[in-house]
C-alpha cells in the first residue's frame, strides 16, 4: 500500500518570502515535512536526499527559471506534484507551464487559500494506493483526442472564417482538449473570480490566438493511435461520455439547477470516464489484461480494475482533474461515480453524474443488471422524482437512437 511522507519543497530565491512561508506554516511542522531552498542546485540537492511530494517554486530563481526545475523534477521525479507560485504577469498560455506544472498560483496568495491548495492535493494522492499509477498520471501534460476530431480542430483554428464559438463547440466535443483548455483557463494566469466549468466559455476566454498557439505551437492537443482506439473501443468512450453529459443536462433542469450550477455537473458527465482513456493510453499491456479478465467474469470494468490496480478508472480520472486545478466538486463526482453509499441529496451535483451513468449504463446493458441497480438512487427520490428521470432517460436515449 502507498503510505505518503506528506512532504513539500518551496523554492524561492528571496529569502523573506522563505522565511514568511516558515512562519505561516509552523503549525504543520509536525504534520508535513517541510524544506526550503533559495534556489534550482539547492532544490535539486534537496529532492536527491528526500522524498518531496510537493515542490511549489517561485518563477524567477537564480541560475535556473522555476519553470526548467519544474521540468527537471518532471524528468527525474515524475510522480512529484509541481506547482508555479508567481507574482509577475506572464502571457498565457507559456508552452512551458502547459507541459510542466500542474497548477499555477499567483501572488499574492493568502496564507488559507495556500494552505488549503496544499491540503487538497494531499487528499487526492490519498485516493491512489498504486506508485506507478500514480507516476503515470503526475507525469501526462496533454491526453490524446479522437483523430476525427484533432482533425476538425486543427482545420478550424488554420481557416481564416472559424469563430471562436465553433473552435469552443469542437472542445466541448473532446475529452482530452476540454481538460487541457480547463486546465490552462482555470489556471491562475487569467486570475478569474470563478472557476469555469464550461468549454465553450473556457475556449471563449482564452480566444482564437491563445488557443491556436496551445494547439498548433505547445503541441498540447494529440490524437490517439488507431490501434489503441480501436482495441479500447475509445470511440465508444467519447459517444458514452457525451450522453453522459447530456443527461446530466437534462436531469440537472428537472431537478431545478439554474444554468450556473448546471456546469460544474455537466462537465463532470463529460470527464466520468477520463481515467479509461488515460489507462488504455498509458497502461495499455496492463488495462487490456484487465479488459479481457472484465470479459471473461461478465463482470463491469471498475470492480476488476480495483482488484488489478487498487484503484478504478474513477479514482485515476478525477485524480488527474485534481491535479490540474479543475473545479474540487467535478473532481468528486468523478471520483464517486460509481460509488452508490457515497451518494445523497446533500450533493445533487455528484447524484447526477451518478444517475446519468447508471441510467444510460443501465438503458444499454442487461447483462449488468445487479451492478446498475437504481435501488440506491430510488431512495434518494421520491417515486415522482424516480420516475420523471427514468422518462427523461428513454426520452433522450431514444431521441438520440432515432
Amino acid at each position: 500500500m502507498h503510505t505518503e511522507t506528506h512532504a513539500i519543497l518551496f523554492v524561492d530565491s528571496d529569502s523573506n518570502q522563505l522565511q514568511s512561508l516558515k512562519r505561516t506554516l509552523r503549525e504543520f511542522r509536525d504534520k508535513w515535512q517541510l524544506h526550503y531552498a533559495e534556489d534550482a542546485q539547492q532544490a535539486l540537492e534537496i529532492m536527491q536526499q528526500a522524498a518531496v511530494d510537493i515542490v511549489v517554486s517561485e518563477t524567477q530563481l537564480a541560475g535556473m527559471p522555476g519553470s526548467e526545475l519544474l521540468k527537471e523534477i518532471k524528468l527525474h521525479y515524475p510522480s512529484t506534484t509541481r506547482l508555479l507560485f508567481s507574482g509577475q504577469a506572464m502571457r498565457p498560455p507559456a508552452q512551458e507551464v502547459v507541459h510542466h506544472t500542474h497548477q499555477f498560483i499567483a501572488k499574492p496568495c493568502s496564507s488559507d487559500e495556500l494552505i488549503n491548495i496544499l491540503h487538497r492535493v494531499f487528499h487526492l494522492r490519498s485516493l491512489l494506493s498504486n506508485p506507478s499509477i500514480e507516476e503515470m498520471i503526475s507525469s501526462l501534460g496533454t491526453l490524446p483526442s479522437l483523430p476525427s476530431t484533432y482533425q476538425q480542430m486543427i482545420t478550424a483554428l488554420q481557416s481564416d472564417t472559424a469563430s471562436v464559438q465553433d473552435i469552443g463547440k469542437i472542445v466541448a466535443q473532446d475529452i482530452g482538449m476540454s481538460a487541457k483548455i480547463l486546465q490552462m483557463v482555470n489556471s491562475a494566469f487569467f486570475g478569474l473570480p470563478q472557476q469555469v466549468a464550461s468549454p465553450e466559455r473556457a475556449v471563449t476566454l482564452l480566444g482564437i490566438e491563445a488557443a491556436s498557439n496551445l494547439a498548433l505551437t505547445a503541441g498540447v492537443f494529440s490524437q490517439l493511435e488507431p490501434d489503441v482506439m480501436k482495441e479500447f473501443h475509445l470511440e465508444q468512450l467519447w459517444q458514452h461520455s457525451l450522453l453522459v453529459s447530456g443527461l446530466v443536462q437534462r436531469l440537472s433542469q428537472a431537478a431545478g439547477m439554474d444554468q450556473q450550477q448546471r456546469q460544474l455537473p455537466i462537465m463532470a458527465g463529460l470527464m466520468h470516464d477520463l481515467g479509461k482513456l488515460l489507462l488504455a493510453t498509458h497502461n495499455s499491456a496492463e488495462y487490456r489484461r484487465i479488459v479481457q479478465q472484465a470479459g471473461r467474469d461478465n463482470a463491469p470494468l471498475y470492480e476488476i480494475e480495483s482488484e488489478s490496480l487498487w484503484c478504478s478508472h474513477a479514482t485515476v480520472g478525477a485524480y488527474l482533474m485534481g491535479l490540474w486545478g479543475l473545479p474540487f466538486s467535478a473532481v468528486e463526482a468523478v471520483a464517486l461515480h460509481h460509488t452508490a453509499e457515497e451518494q445523497s441529496r446533500e450533493r445533487l451535483d455528484c447524484l447526477l453524474v451518478y444517475a446519468a451513468n447508471l441510467l444510460v449504463n443501465g438503458f444499454k446493458n442487461t447483462r449488468y443488471n445487479d451492478y446498475y441497480s437504481t435501488e440506491r438512487l430510488e431512495a434518494l427520490l421520491t417515486a415522482d422524482e424516480f420516475s420523471k428521470w427514468r422518462s427523461i432517460t428513454e426520452e433522450y436515449l431514444n431521441g438520440k437512437a432515432a
